[in-house]
């Protein structure tokens, strides 16, 4: 090593000139949530652009619906664009159609906004990711709707038609304008990054499975500890088979063959449970005689050694060590038992492969295999009907409680505060013991969006006349928070920072900036500021 080299080592370790591997690192792992924090914010811009353009009423509602749809991966993006548009439109067309069946009866009406949004959270919690996101968000749809339509003391007045195709036309706007930017920006990788995980999954449960027969069920208390983590990973794939879906109209079209192979893995690591809890408590000298009669039934291609790469050879060939579960499945099932405890051992490892195959199977679609079997069918799980019956029964309670504090009080802003009650209750009832804590850092996000809207509405906002203007000023907010948002670094919290800003901030092609009517409005809502009316600052979107 030269004088120099050693002078510049020296200088790295006081920190006065930065290792360029970790700076390389640094940018490396900075680069992907910075993308999506500027995707986050071009996004919010296209659909107020189009909005403003369009002169909308309620332009904020397009720029707001974009923010809430842009996720950090382009499937989950468009995955949730449609699932929202779905559910926004569902919940237009109810609160119509109990407009429609109650126009001047102001308690059936409420009675069947209670019900609806009873059976949204019912729904919310049978289904699972975006699905049940569309769910909740028709309940709180027809909610919001409601609190326009409703007086202050009185029925509805009539007007649910339009206000439901003005509030879906704007969410429209909101959701094409982010699934335009996300496609341009984003070519999408959940099917490749899909296909790995199941792959690794697979090779490793296989390597830890035949080690378990080799090891003859020692080391139990490790082996757990390690189908734990196992159990773990298999239920993490779930949100990305669903970004899958969004990018892939035909993995959407093969969806159960997906879900079977998860239930496929599932049933590999119960197997595999009980063939260790025999091991562990069968006498080892005729536990070894069994397991050396269960192996010779178990295709060498299956083992992991400790040299080989857990995705090579399973994403290859799926289909080539999928034939071979399948043949080795009834080898075991006929395998010749002299004992109860041989049997069992056969059985279960009958039970590994064939839910190997499963999950080969699924892996055989992600990788476009055309030698892959066909798809299942669909079905809807239920493993206990308690847990949504008591959130629809919850969420009865807590908006029927709204409505008669509303009739009995005559308090004005009432309607809103119905609102609010079917938020909270459709949207975080099926998050069970993490409700509380999500709620709590989605408020605490707010009051921080809070703060920084009255800033840049009455400090900045004043001085600008040009749309490009006031997009390089809420892109300050934007950029940085959709990163931080895209690290996943205390997610609820800058969630309640993001989808607030917009409504909050208000733009419209005739600002206003009133302070008074900003910190004192009698009519906020969850996702809209009303504007005032004095001391008006144009914002020209043509400019």
């Amino acid at each position: 090593m030269t004088r120099a080299e050693i002078g510049t080592d020296k200088r790295r370790l006081l920190g006065g000139v930065p290792d360029p591997g970790q700076l390389t690192d640094a940018l490396r792992t900075a680069g992907p949530p910075l993308l999506f924090g500027l995707r986050l914010w071009a996004s919010v811009c296209l659909a107020l652009y189009v909005a403003f353009w369009l002169e909308l009423d309620n332009a904020f509602w397009a720029g707001t619906t974009a923010a809430i749809v842009c996720q950090p991966h382009l499937g989950a993006s468009l995955r949730k664009g449609w699932f929202r548009l779905i559910g926004t439109i569902l919940g237009a067309v109810a609160i119509v159609v109990l407009t429609a069946c109650f126009p001047q009866d102001r308690g059936p009406f409420l009675i069947g906004l209670a019900l609806w949004g009873a059976a949204c959270a019912l729904v919310a919690t049978l289904l699972r990711n975006f699905a049940a996101y569309a769910a909740a968000l028709a309940g709180y749809t027809a909610a919001i709707i409601a609190s326009d339509q409703l007086g202050a003391t009185g029925g509805p007045n009539g007007d649910a038609f339009m206000l439901a195709v003005t509030r879906a036309s704007e969410i429209c706007i909101g959701i094409v304008c982010a699934g335009i930017v996300l496609a341009l920006t984003d070519l999408g990788g959940a099917r490749r990054r899909l296909g790995t995980l199941f792959a690794g999954l697979l090779a490793e449960i296989a390597g830890g499975f035949t080690h378990t027969l080799i090891i003859i069920g020692a080391e139990f208390e490790n082996i757990q500890a390690t189908r734990r983590e196992f159990v773990r990973r298999v239920i993490a794939l779930d949100p990305v088979i669903d970004e899958a879906l969004g990018e892939s109209s035909q993995l959407r079209y093969h969806s159960p063959v997906l879900q079977g192979a998860v239930d496929g893995l599932l049933a590999t690591l119960a197997g595999w449970r009980n063939a260790a809890v025999l091991l562990a408590r069968s006498p080892r000298e005729s536990a070894r005689q069994e397991v050396a009669a269960v192996l010779a039934r178990v295709p060498e291609e299956l083992r992991l050694r400790p040299e080989q790469d857990p995705t090579s050879g399973w994403i290859a060939d799926p289909t080539h060590l999928l034939r071979l579960c399948d043949a080795a499945v009834p080898r075991l099932v006929a395998l010749p038992a002299g004992t109860p405890s041989l049997r069992l051992l056969a059985d279960q490892a009958a039970e590994v492969l064939a839910g190997m195959s499963r999950a080969l199977n699924g892996l055989a679609l992600l990788v476009a295999d055309p030698a892959r079997p066909v798809r299942g069918r669909r079905r809807l799980r239920v493993p206990d009907w308690l847990p949504p019956l008591v959130n629809a029964g919850r969420a009865f309670v807590v908006i029927g409680a709204a409505e008669l504090f509303w009739i009995v009080t005559e308090w004005p802003n009432g309607a809103q505060a119905i609102t609010f009650a079917a938020i909270g209750g459709i949207l975080f009832a099926p998050r069970a013991d993490q409700a509380y804590d999500t709620a709590m850092g989605f408020m605490i996000g707010s009051i921080l969006t809070a703060c920084i809207t009255a800033t840049l509405k009455f400090a900045e906002l004043p001085n600008v006349e040009t749309f490009a203007g006031f997009s390089l000023i809420i892109g300050f907010v934007l950029v940085p928070v959709g990163a931080f948002l895209a690290l996943q670094w205390q997610p609820a919290i800058f969630t309640g920072m993001v989808t607030p800003f917009v409504p909050l901030l208000a733009p419209a092609n005739l600002m206003s900036y009133d302070t008074r009517q900003f910190y004192n409005a009698r009519r906020f809502r969850f996702a809209c500021c009303r504007r005032s009316r004095p001391h008006f600052a144009r914002v020209d979107c043509s400019r």
